[in-house]
C-alpha cells in the first residue's frame, strides 16, 4: 500500500510540474545540497541498480589522464562503515592498475554512469504473481529516465582492517562478480561522492553539490 501511495504522488507531483510549466520550458541548473538532500529517485536507482560505471583518474606528474569501465556498488549513507562518511562508491582493483597507481598519488575522480548500464534485475520470464510486483515493475519503468550522471569525488585506498573487512563482505554479498578481480595484490577503494550533474535526453539538468 505504501508503494501505491508512493506512485501516485509521484505521479501528481509530475503532473503538477506540467500544469506549472505546460510548455516543458527550459529551467536554470537546479541547485541542491549534498548532503543535506536525499538524492532524486531516479538518481538514487541509477546509482543502486547500474552494475558498472566510467572511472577517469589522473597522474599529477605527467597530466595523462585514464579512464576504466569497472564492477562497482553505491553505499548510501545509512551502510557506510564510518559513521561520517555519506555517499560512497566503492570498488576492488589489484594495485598494479593504472587507476590504482593514480588515485595513489592524486585522489581527484570523476565518475560518469549511463541508465543503459542498469543491471536489469528484474527477470522478464517471472510471472506477476500479485499486484505488488505489478506495482514495482511499474516503478521501475517510472525511474528508468534515459539519464546520464557526471560525479565527482575524492577517492581513498582502505588502509584499515576492519573497514577493508566491512567492504569486502559488502562486495561479496551484493556484487559478487566484483571478486573476479581479486587477486595476491589488491585493494578496495571508497570514493566520497562530493557532486553530481544529471543530465536528462530533454537537456534538463540538475546539479547536487
Amino acid at each position: 500500500m505504501s508503494g501505491l501511495l508512493s506512485m501516485i504522488l509521484r505521479k501528481l507531483s509530475s503532473r503538477l510540474s506540467q500544469l506549472i510549466n505546460p510548455q516543458g520550458i527550459k529551467t536554470p541548473h537546479r541547485m541542491s545540497k549534498l548532503n543535506s538532500t536525499q538524492f532524486p529517485d531516479h538518481l538514487q536507482y541509477l546509482l543502486s541498480e547500474s552494475k558498472f560505471l566510467h572511472l577517469a583518474t589522473s597522474n599529477p606528474d605527467t597530466n595523462v589522464p585514464s579512464i576504466s569501465m569497472m564492477h562497482y556498488l553505491y553505499i548510501a549513507e545509512e551502510q557506510t562503515f564510518l559513521a561520517e562518511d555519506s555517499k560512497l562508491i566503492v570498488f576492488l582493483t589489484p594495485r598494479h592498475t593504472t587507476k590504482f597507481k593514480n588515485i595513489s598519488l592524486n585522489k581527484h575522480v570523476s565518475v560518469l554512469l549511463h541508465d543503459w548500464m542498469l543491471s536489469g534485475k528484474e527477470n522478464p520470464n517471472e510471472e506477476n504473481e500479485n499486484f505488488s510486483n505489478l506495482l514495482k515493475q511499474l516503478n521501475q519503468q517510472e525511474l528508468k529516465r534515459n539519464i546520464s550522471a557526471s560525479i565527482t569525488g575524492e577517492a581513498f585506498v582502505l588502509k584499515d582492517e576492519k573497514e577493508i573487512q566491512y567492504y569486502q563482505d559488502v562486495l561479496q554479498k551484493e556484487d559478487p562478480e566484483s571478486m573476479n578481480y581479486k587477486c595476491d595484490s589488491y585493494a578496495i577503494i571508497k570514493i566520497k561522492i562530493t557532486s553530481v550533474k544529471t543530465s536528462d535526453e530533454k537537456n534538463n539538468i540538475n546539479v547536487i553539490e
